[in-house]
């Protein structure tokens, strides 16, 4: 996560929300953690629709 916040650009959801975490004055390791789940999350659903989609794909296919 200390990636993200070196790397991002300003508009990566996953770096405003951690830039926002720290700004309350978190503690670092409460918005890593915190940064961490929220990328597992959007990883989460990336895949998930992915997965649908080629499901979706194969189905129309047959």
């Amino acid at each position: 996560m200390s990636v993200v916040l070196r790397r991002s650009s300003t508009d990566n959801p996953i770096y405003s929300f951690m830039d926002k975490k720290r700004a309350e004055g978190k503690h670092f390791y409460v918005y890593t953690v915190a940064g961490a789940a929220k990328f597992l999350r959007v990883y989460y659903d990336r895949v998930k629709e992915y997965l649908l989609a080629l499901e979706t794909k194969q189905e129309t296919a047959a």
